[in-house]
C-alpha cells in the first residue's frame, strides 16, 4: 500500500521557526520509520534543503519542492503517484490543515487523519469551546471580536491594548499541563497520557506515556470532549490542565501531535491508522516505554 506522508514544515518550502521545524522533523521521522518498517511504501514531498537526507531509502519515493506554490506541487505528486492512503501533518493556522485535508478528500484518497469538518471545528479554539463547554470543565472563553484591555485604575488612555478578532480571550487557570493521545474511529482508543513542559509560553517537551493517579479521569474527561466534535478521526490529541483533582480541557488537536514520537504500539501505529481509516475495530497494546522529550 502506497501512503502519501506529508509534513508541512519539511515540505512547504517556507521559512519555518526552528522550534516548529524540530517538532515537524521528529513527527515525520517517527511516522516514516513506522510505515517503512511495517512494509508500506511511502511517497512524500520535501523542500529541496531536506530532500537529500531521505533519498536512497527502500520503499520511499521522495519528490522535491523547489517553488512557492505548495498546492500545485502536491497536485503534481498526486497526479504522478498511485497513492492509496494519505496522512498530513500540518498546523491548523491560516486554514492550512483544512485545505490540505480537503485536497486529499477531493481526490478520493483514504485519509488516515481527521475529516475536514473535524479539522474545521477542532482547529478553531472558539468553535471547540462552544462544543465542549457543557460537558467538561474548560476555561471561560469570550467570543472572538475586537476587545480593548485597560488598566483598572489607568488614566489618560495609557497602557491600553486592542485585541483583534483573530484572538480569543480565556480565563486564566493555574495548573499543570498534560495531554492525552487517542486514535478516533468506531470507538475512542486511548494511546497515552503525557506531561507537558512550557517555557515562556512555548512547548519545550515532556514525558510521554506516563502513569498518574488521575490518569483514568483525565482520559475520561478528554473522551467527553472528543465525543462532541464530529469528523475527528485517526490520531487526535487533547490538551488538558490539572488543578488539584479538577481536569480542564483546553484544546482538541485534530491531527498528529509531537507526543507521537514516544508512542509505540502492537500492532504498529501505522497499521492501526490504516485499519482505523478503513473502518475496522482496533485491537492493540501500547508498549510501556516512557519517553522523555526535550526540545532545544
Amino acid at each position: 500500500m502506497n501512503i502519501f506522508l506529508f509534513e508541512y514544515a519539511l515540505g512547504s518550502n517556507e521559512d519555518i521557526d526552528p522550534h516548529i521545524l524540530q517538532e515537524g522533523k521528529l513527527m515525520f521521522n517517527r511516522l516514516l520509520e513506522d510505515f517503512l518498517n511495517n512494509n508500506f511504501k511511502v511517497t512524500t514531498l520535501l523542500s529541496e534543503k531536506y530532500s537529500r537526507y531521505y533519498r536512497g531509502r527502500k520503499n520511499l519515493r521522495v519528490y522535491t519542492h523547489r517553488g512557492s506554490n505548495l498546492m500545485e506541487a502536491l497536485e503534481d505528486v498526486l497526479d504522478r503517484e498511485e497513492v492509496e492512503g494519505a496522512l498530513v501533518i500540518a498546523p491548523e493556522s491560516d486554514g492550512i490543515l483544512y485545505r490540505l485535508t480537503r485536497l486529499i478528500e477531493e481526490r478520493g484518497i483514504l485519509n488516515l487523519g481527521s475529516h475536514s469538518e473535524g479539522v474545521k471545528v477542532g482547529g478553531n479554539k472558539y468553535l471547540t469551546y462552544k462544543r465542549i463547554k457543557d460537558v467538561v470543565k474548560t476555561p471561560k472563553t469570550l467570543p472572538p471580536k475586537r476587545y480593548i484591555v485597560k488598566e483598572i485604575e489607568g488614566c489618560g488612555g495609557s497602557n491600553q491594548r486592542i485585541i483583534s478578532e483573530d484572538y480569543i480571550i480565556q480565563e486564566y487557570i493555574e495548573g499543570d499541563p498534560y495531554s492525552t493521545s487517542f486514535i478516533v474511529g468506531k470507538k475512542l482508543y486511548p494511546l497515552s497520557l503525557n506531561r507537558q513542559y512550557y517555557r515562556d509560553g512555548r512547548y519545550i517537551g515532556g514525558e510521554i506515556n506516563i502513569d498518574h493517579p488521575l490518569k483514568d479521569k483525565m482520559i475520561e474527561e478528554s473522551m467527553k470532549a472528543l465525543r462532541k466534535i464530529e469528523g475527528l478521526k485517526g490520531y487526535v490529541g487533547v490538551d488538558i490542565l490539572l488543578k488539584g483533582e479538577s481536569v480542564y480541557v483546553l484544546e482538541v488537536n485534530p491531527r498528529i501531535t509531537t507526543s507521537v514520537v514516544g508512542i509505540y504500539t502492537t500492532p504498529p501505529l501505522s497499521q492501526l491508522l490504516v485499519d482505523n481509516a478503513k473502518g475496522k475495530e482496533l485491537k492493540y497494546r501500547v508498549e510501556r516505554c516512557g519517553v522523555h522529550l526535550r526540545l532545544e
